[in-house]
């Protein structure tokens, strides 16, 4: 078929004539035989066809796109007696379809190959004929460009409304590996700002010190009260430069980081790696033994608890962070009736060194007391990369995992040099977790005002932190104080019972800002509050990072790009341009009418 005719069905709809197939033009209603050649010279000679071809130039200038389509009961016919709507896509509006597209992919996280898949092809269709959506390269490239320039310059709105800013980063513990550091600006909704690839040659904490004095100094020093990084041993030096640069900033832990660092050292500990190894030990025979597993998986079964419907499957522990240890011995905690009753089975094969440890009511004992310990950290771990976490909450955690440590060491697999390194990590920790902006909040938080535990040298501290904002606000030193000392005795402002009620339905910012804002100390407390405590956001966008690099095979600079995109349209209030017509109602009216005319 010659190419000029390559494109000619479109312009045909099939039907039959005396019993024969034929096709009827789409534009004057004459059928003909299935011929290309004579579809071709009847296209060239029908007048009607001549004047959708040469339609006149868009309001933009551009020519439309114009694609005749069948008039299904579903779709508006041209006039009353017609058979078909002749769609139409402008340039203008072609663009504004892709750009709307191409956000919705992206804030949905959707593969950038969707526009290929012809079942979303065939969607479009049926939406509108004449669109053509973008292809994988557009939105990987231009559009993803685009997109990101636009949702930048709504970060740096927002940053700049919001008062209280807090610059987190994260990525230093891991530069050597993959050399990429994510810096997030909290306003108090987690905003990726920036990534930054870094070469071997600038691991240094120079390096880390000139990249946050830049941040800070674009986003503005007056309203950033707080620097959070990872633990990277790099950060001690980082911090008191920060401070030393920055009098009103205060650097603080990754709390999430300092817990999984005592996480850490408590299975460090020679009676703990040693119950690792045993229960790695039986997990890994019954699992490579098919009998074994067979049998294992039947009795599990028969025997279904409530919280396990589908049975135990036993786990090994290869995920990352504290989760790995704990599956492994929940696992054999759960499955424990069914292996020791393996064990003294007389026609099961199971090894005399398991079929001993299996047996071994210490082995049982250390397992749930190590359980439960460790459980006992991860789970604060977890609390405290949740989004809903407050830095005042840290101080009341640390309290409470001492005592519960303390009680739960006795009775623990660790002896006694081992309880006194883990007490000693426990102080490590809390030396890099709690600092006095953490004493601060915890006084200025209303749920926990009469439940104070601070020690005299952690309540001294906290007034230092807010004397040092008073001074950084410009505000009275002597008010301040005063609102203080009214705040924690329940007076004035705060003598009713319904003020106090109100702070468990709100969070301790707003609470500050829409009902004490007349009070002196608001502009500190509600800065101070909005503080989150944990690098958690950064985290959660470098593994994005690392994975949409790796599934996509795109560059440092557009997974990037992708991921701020993606992660910023869900945090940000969409504006009315958003969802803005390209023209008035009326216009539309007049252009509808036009083209069905």
């Amino acid at each position: 078929m010659p190419r000029l005719q390559s494109g000619v069905w479109k312009h045909f709809t099939p039907a039959i004539k005396d019993g024969r197939e034929s096709v009827m033009c789409n534009y004057c209603a004459k059928t003909y035989t299935k011929n290309a050649t004579k579809m071709q010279v009847h296209l060239d000679k029908c007048k009607e066809y001549s004047v959708v071809s040469q339609q006149s130039p868009g309001p933009d200038g551009s020519s439309a796109a114009s694609i005749p389509v069948p008039s299904f009961s579903y779709l508006p016919s041209a006039n009353p007696g017609g058979q078909f709507l002749i769609d139409s896509v402008d340039q203008r509006s072609q663009a504004y379809a892709d750009e709307c597209l191409a956000r919705a992919v992206y804030a949905t996280s959707s593969p950038l190959t969707l526009t290929d898949n012809i079942y979303w092809k065939r969607f479009f269709s049926v939406l509108r004929p004449a669109y053509c959506p973008p292809t994988t390269e557009a939105l990987s490239s231009n559009l993803l460009d685009c997109e990101y320039d636009r949702v930048q310059n709504q970060v740096h709105e927002a940053i700049g409304k919001s008062d209280s800013v807090t610059i987190v980063c994260s990525g230093f513990s891991n530069m050597k590996e993959t050399g990429t550091i994510v810096y997030v600006v909290a306003t108090p909704a987690p905003l990726f700002y920036k990534c930054t690839k870094t070469k071997e040659q600038t691991h240094s904490s120079t390096f880390i010190i000139e990249e946050l004095k830049e941040i800070i100094n674009e986003v503005g020093p007056q309203k950033v009260f707080a620097v959070i990084t990872d633990d990277a041993p790099e950060m001690m030096t980082v911090w008191t430069q920060v401070e030393e640069a920055f009098p009103h900033i205060l650097a603080i832990g990754c709390t999430a980081c300092g817990i999984q660092q005592l996480f850490d050292d408590i299975v460090a500990q020679p009676s703990v790696k040693a119950l690792c190894r045993r229960a790695e030990q039986v997990v890994r025979h019954v699992k490579e033994k098919k009998l074994l597993a067979e049998t294992f998986r039947c009795w599990q079964t028969t025997k279904r608890r409530s919280n396990t419907p589908n049975g135990t499957t036993l786990a090994l522990p290869t995920s990352s962070g504290w989760s790995g240890v704990l599956n492994m011995f929940n696992s054999l905690l759960e499955g424990q009736s069914s292996l020791q009753e393996m064990a003294v089975s007389p026609t099961l094969n199971v090894d005399a060194s398991i079929r001993a440890t299996l047996q071994d009511s210490t082995f049982w004992k250390g397992l749930m007391s190590s359980h439960n310990l460790l459980y006992l950290i991860g789970n604060s771990i977890d609390y405290m990369k949740r989004e809903d976490a407050v830095l005042s909450g840290v101080v009341d955690m640390f309290s409470q995992l001492r005592y519960h440590i303390g009680a739960s060491l006795s009775g623990s697999v660790l002896h006694s040099a081992e309880q006194k390194a883990v007490l000693t990590s426990l102080d490590r920790c809390q030396e890099f977790c709690v600092k006095p902006i953490h004493a601060a909040a915890y006084m200025l938080d209303p749920k926990y005002v009469g439940q104070q535990t601070l020690s005299g040298e952690q309540i001294n501290s906290a007034y230092y932190v807010i004397t040092n904002l008073s001074h950084h606000l410009n505000l009275d030193e002597g008010k301040v104080l005063g609102s203080f000392a009214r705040f924690s005795a329940k007076q004035g402002l705060w003598k009713g019972a319904g003020i106090w009620s109100s702070c468990q339905h709100v969070s301790a910012s707003t609470w500050w800002k829409g009902l004490c804002s007349s009070e002196p100390l608001s502009a500190i407390a509600s800065a101070i509050l909005q503080i989150p405590p944990t690098a958690g956001a950064c985290e959660r966008l470098w593994s994005r990072f690392c994975s949409t690099k790796i599934e996509g095979s795109f560059t440092a600079d557009r997974a990037q790009k992708l991921v701020a995109v993606q992660a910023n349209l869900n945090l940000l209030e969409p504006s009315d341009c958003d969802f803005a017509p390209l023209e008035s109602e009326e216009e539309r009216k007049v252009s509808f009418q036009s083209e069905t005319q």
